[in-house]
């Protein structure tokens, strides 16, 4: 671990598995806080729970978010993520080039139909749009990125001072942030008031507030209003990257590709899509998953946490108000837990042919540590099954082709920032089998049936 001060603020790095579950897990009376961050609250993301620091208002934020959220809540949204993977593989069959404008809006569909209840459509819908404004400045918010963070005064600089520009951005992507939060709930509003709506997350909140005190209800409905566009927001982004890195590494990986797919084919069958009730039967599936958490974890820092006490640990004296960064990327990419690390092997997961329960799983890492572990990780988790399973049970994917009809070697990179997306990839993408399309539509069916609908 590296400890560190800047411009007087003392910063921790932790660069280790077992320093992170000593200090965030067994200590997390001390580090379970956030930092104060000026650029949250400029770029407008206050009202997410994830940058609050501990105390009060987080916790009632993080119960309202994790009574929809827990295992046993999950298979409420088992429509809503169905609905995405049809959104998927719908788009591929028709465009397969579009991989990404596909993955945006099918995971749009399922996240949004969940959590408000609403349709997303399939071009310019006004909820994406809103949702791409405010994510531009997402990659601001790891704590310390800017000098905003140091003089947050400048932020009253002029608009007509050269070099001002950043200044004008940064408030329209903050109106933007504020109306991911807003807009959402008001369209749910006034589906409910129609009598045609969606059962969601936020339909459910709404029902609440109709019977609580009404000296309360403005103060609960803005609670519920943040909770459920966090639901909303935060899995767009992530889990959005890593199926951008999904589609990658199987261009890259084909022999893992092909091992996935030979399982898909003995325990689901040529009739049928997977589903959540086969993955137990799903072995190599399941360690295609956990590796690709390993090889691209869309947060690479996580999101910072603070000390509130003065503490010692291993000959390191901690002061409070310590930034505490988890250097998560460092970590599931150290060889000696994960030997090659920068290649992609599923196989490191399994034994034998079953899970190897010697090997960490990146699941402990990547979701975060003690009071601050993200409460939409099985959420995340089997949203990512479902649509990674199908989408190799239907497609090959392989590398681009070149005009000889060669293939292209891509070389993605990881783009930097809070969130990671994927970058310089691109992928070539076919049925797998002529039966395809007939498969979808007969999901189609079945999905669209499943949607309950309120009227």
């Amino acid at each position: 671990m590296t400890l560190l001060q800047v411009l007087g603020q003392s910063i921790l790095v932790i660069g280790s598995a077992d320093v992170a579950f000593d200090l965030l897990e067994k200590r997390s009376n001390i580090y379970s806080s956030r930092p104060e961050s000026t650029m949250v609250k400029l770029g407008g993301w206050d009202w997410v729970f994830a940058f609050m620091p501990y105390g009060q208002r987080w916790r009632q934020h993080r119960r309202a978010f994790w009574e929809y959220f827990r295992p046993s809540a999950l298979s409420t949204f088992r429509p809503a993520q169905e609905e995405g993977v049809l959104r998927l593989l719908s788009g591929l069959l028709e465009s397969p080039h579009k991989v990404n404008e596909h993955i945006r809006y099918a995971v749009g569909t399922a996240n949004c139909k969940a959590a408000h209840g609403l349709e997303v459509a399939k071009e310019d819908d006004m909820k994406m749009a809103v949702f791409e404004k405010a994510q531009e400045n997402v990659e601001y918010l790891i704590e310390g990125s800017t000098i905003l963070e140091y003089l947050p005064f400048l932020v009253h600089t002029p608009k007509w001072v050269p070099g001002t520009g950043f200044l004008s951005w940064l408030e329209e992507s903050r109106r933007a942030a504020w109306s991911l939060r807003d807009m959402p709930w008001i369209e749910m509003k006034k589906a409910v008031g129609a009598g045609q709506y969606h059962r969601s997350i936020a339909s459910a909140m709404l029902e609440k507030l109709a019977v609580i005190d009404p000296a309360y209800a403005e103060e609960e409905e803005r609670l519920a209003m943040s909770a459920v566009a966090t639901a909303y927001s935060a899995g767009l982004d992530t889990v959005m990257a890593m199926l951008q890195a999904f589609f990658a590494a199987m261009a890259l990986y084909p022999e893992a590709q092909s091992a996935a797919q030979a399982e898909l084919d003995a325990v689901v069958g040529p009739d049928r899509l997977p589903t959540f009730d086969d993955r137990d039967q799903l072995p190599y599936v399941n360690a295609l998953l956990k590796e690709l958490l390993r090889w691209h974890n869309a947060t690479p820092l996580g999101v910072a946490h603070q000390s509130v006490a003065d503490d010692q640990y291993n000959g390191y004296y901690i002061p409070a108000h310590t930034v505490v960064f988890v250097n998560q990327w460092s970590i599931l990419h150290d060889p000696d837990t994960y030997p090659d690390p920068d290649k992609f092997i599923p196989e490191r997961f399994l034994k034998d042919g079953k899970p190897n329960p010697k090997i960490r799983d990146p699941a402990t890492i990547l979701f975060g540590f003690g009071r601050r572990i993200c409460p939409g990780r099985y959420y995340a988790d089997a949203t990512l099954f479902l649509f990674v399973a199908s989408v190799l049970h239907v497609f090959c994917v392989s590398p681009p082709l070149d005009g000889e009809g060669k293939e292209i070697r891509i070389q993605p990179r990881a783009k930097a920032g809070l969130v990671s997306y994927m970058e310089n990839w691109s992928c070539r993408i076919v049925p797998r089998f002529t039966g395809a399309e007939a498969l979808i539509k007969g999901f189609s069916q079945r999905s669209s049936s499943a949607l309950p609908m309120t009227a």
